[in-house]
């Protein structure tokens, strides 16, 4: 849990345990006026300047600056629910001169759910993060497989035992594509139904969830549906996964000669992004390790 405090405010936001989960603290109306109160119209080209101006914006300022009127944005900041439009609302965390942070605690008051990514899933998003030292990271961890996927679930990075465990990565790949679409994927990751494929479901359900406008994320969902029986079948539960976290799962790859592998698969997301996913797959060589655990 990550602590924001700023002046006499305080508010907890659920970051990395929570991707961005339910916020609890100061309602938006308290919030508004705090983000309000703190811009100095000064530093604003264009906004009237009066002698007798005090610091802070008025709600006729924040609404022009995000070109709406002084009604829509009254309504936002009083915290009167309606259908907000995400333009609506990241002009307004603009004009507010908002954080990543406070822009996702505003669309959480105002709409319950998080922004959409900064920059497409998919789709060259590294830009979020340092490649090298995340290529550094995951040679780092040899000889456990590493490797990285974006929102997307697109394979961004790898270590040599990964590529070694699954070949179809040298060249990229997508993992929830393989998992559902490549025939070997079922040979592959032994008791496919039950330990991949719900699991890989409730994950990408549980994305489109919190990312309803990413393009390349419904686009998945469309491939996954389309192109697997199993998938459509499995489709009807509606259950929600974040992550495989400790999970223990059972592979059966060429690279062990037949020989089944017993894995704890430990994920994480680093601090700057949640549009990173890092996996190792640890054998269970452990006390405890065994597939029963």
């Amino acid at each position: 849990m990550a602590q924001i405090t700023q002046a006499r405010l305080t508010f907890p936001i659920m970051i990395s345990g929570d991707r961005y989960g339910e916020v609890s603290g100061e309602p938006l109306p308290i919030l508004m006026r705090y983000w309000r109160a703190r811009r100095n119209p000064r530093d604003i080209p264009g906004l009237p300047q009066t002698v007798r101006r005090r610091t802070g914006l008025t709600q006729q300022d924040v609404a022009r600056l995000a070109g709406v009127s002084v009604r829509w944005y009254r309504q936002l900041e009083n915290g009167v629910a309606a259908d907000y439009s995400a333009d609506l609302l990241d002009r307004v965390a603009t004009a507010l001169d908002l954080s990543p942070v406070e822009r996702a605690t505003l669309y959480l008051r105002a709409v319950g759910r998080p922004p959409a990514p900064s920059t497409p899933s998919g789709s060259g998003a590294s830009g979020e993060w340092d490649q090298d030292l995340l290529q550094w990271f995951l040679d780092n961890q040899e000889p456990v497989p590493a490797f990285a996927t974006d929102l997307c679930w697109d394979v961004v990075a790898h270590n040599s035992s990964l590529r070694r465990w699954f070949p179809w990565v040298e060249h990229g790949g997508n993992q929830m594509r393989w998992v559902f679409l490549d025939p070997s994927a079922r040979e592959q990751l032994v008791n496919w139904p039950e330990d991949w494929a719900r699991p890989f479901l409730g994950q990408l359900r549980y994305e489109r969830a919190h990312h309803p406008e990413d393009v390349a994320l419904a686009q998945l969902e469309h491939e996954i549906l389309t192109g697997s029986p199993a998938a459509r079948a499995l489709w009807g539960r509606p259950e929600l996964v974040e992550h495989s976290h400790g999970e223990i799962r059972r592979l059966r790859l060429p690279y062990h000669q037949g020989r089944e592998v017993v894995v704890r698969i430990v994920t994480m997301r680093p601090i700057r992004t949640m549009s990173l996913c890092v996996n190792l797959l640890v054998e269970c060589s452990f006390p405890g390790g065994s597939a029963d655990a």
